[in-house]
């Protein structure tokens, strides 16, 4: 579609960054390019429009996106980063602070951001935002969802273990204590000093 001559300034502008961009609505930019965080791309493109209400897509080389749409003091940002939920959130900026604020630009909360519970849920305002634009659905034109590849099963068959024979419990025997061995010789002993006496039958005491 013919470009709108009140972004034609802009869209200049974001080219000279070496993006590409076209205008896919009316007063809706949808920019390409090799940048890691699409937000900061297009936080920094609205704010370049001054008080336009303007939206933008900014999609990376990484097939990530995010959708900015601003028309003060209403600024909505939808996330979408691989296979991840979509996060949305809806800020009201006061007159004295723009898109590009550094705290936006990090993607940090703000006093001025509208709470959902859960987080980053869609609000009926956002929604209303986005509907100004003739924004019905927040993915970019020809964006097509990541399908997430899950691995087949693979079967493998474990052996079952034998089971093992139980022991059979033996019964402690106490041991005997071993008797001194007797030895099979008698000696003779004198009846008067109590010697042995040797095999001649004398007691060597001469007793």
């Amino acid at each position: 579609m013919e470009t709108t001559p009140e972004l034609a300034d802009l869209i200049d502008l974001i080219k000279a960054e070496e993006h590409t961009v076209e205008e896919v609505l009316p007063g809706v930019l949808h920019v390409k390019g090799k940048f890691s965080n699409p937000e900061r791309i297009a936080l920094r493109a609205v704010a370049d429009a001054g008080d336009r209400p303007i939206a933008v897509w900014a999609t990376s080389h990484r097939d990530d996106w995010v959708l900015v749409a601003w028309d003060r003091p209403e600024l909505v940002a939808i996330n979408q980063r691989g296979e991840t939920p979509q996060r949305w959130r809806h800020r009201q900026l006061p007159a004295t602070l723009n898109p590009d604020a550094q705290t936006f630009l990090e993607g940090s909360s703000s006093p001025f951001d509208i709470e959902t519970r859960p987080k980053h849920q869609p609000t009926t305002a956002a929604r209303e935002v986005l509907s100004r634009f003739g924004i019905t659905d927040p993915p970019p034109p020809g964006w097509v969802a990541p399908v997430r590849e899950v691995p087949a099963p693979v079967e493998k068959v474990v052996p079952a273990k034998a089971p093992r024979a139980s022991r059979a419990t033996k019964t402690a025997v106490p041991r005997t204590p071993a008797k001194p061995a007797k030895s099979d010789v008698v000696y003779k002993v004198c009846p008067t000093c109590f010697m042995a006496i040797p095999s001649t039958g004398i007691c060597d005491n001469g007793c």
